[in-house]
């Protein structure tokens, strides 16, 4: 990897990817690096919860663009980059490998997180969470026939977790804390009086 580049995109998901596109697409032709915490780049994050974990589509199906477009394209992408710090005074970012590289214009598109649970027994096996490629192939070797599993959250993606469990053959049983599943985003089946 280079020492600096005129744009760094902090996030290879699916915002700095495109974000990456674009530029080059709008005819920039400065340097562009584009770092990610995962092995993989940009990649299409609805079907996880779903086809991915069903194994209908695989990992090069996911993909928005391939290493090689990336390259093709004069992108940079070195595969599992963390950033530690930013320097704004310096322009430049301190990364988990112990190097700097610096900017001229820095893109923050890291994206969401799931919120981990801090219970007593939340270190112990069989706890899954879905973000990534790797924690939905981490959940699809326990989807064993005659298993039980319990979802927390009655929203998009722990209804399609479920429905692809339910289909392995899995015991599913859904925790949700508002009165309904999907309450955030959508209606009620009743008038409000």
């Amino acid at each position: 990897m280079t020492t600096s580049a005129d744009v760094v995109i902090v996030g290879a998901g699916h915002a700095g990817g495109e974000v990456a596109s674009r530029l080059r697409q709008n005819g920039f032709t400065g340097s562009i690096a584009l770092l990610g915490t995962e092995p993989h780049p940009p990649y299409h994050r609805p079907p996880l919860s779903k086809t991915f974990l069903a194994g209908e589509v695989s990992v090069d199906q996911l993909l928005i663009r391939s290493a090689a477009s990336l390259e093709t394209a004069k992108i940079s992408w070195p595969p599992s980059t963390q950033v530690e710090m930013i320097d704004r005074k310096a322009h430049r970012l301190h990364l988990a490998s112990g190097s700097w590289l610096g900017y001229e214009k820095l893109v923050l598109a890291t994206g969401g997180r799931p919120r981990r649970l801090t219970i007593r027994g939340s270190e112990l096996g069989g706890l899954h969470y879905i973000r990534t490629i790797a924690e939905v192939k981490a959940l699809r070797r326990d989807f064993l026939p005659d298993k039980r599993l319990i979802i927390i959250g009655g929203g998009y993606i722990g209804l399609e977790v479920a429905a692809v469990a339910i289909k392995s053959g899995l015991d599913v049983e859904i925790v949700e804390y508002a009165p309904r599943l999907l309450a955030r985003v959508a209606g009620s089946d009743s008038p409000r009086g």
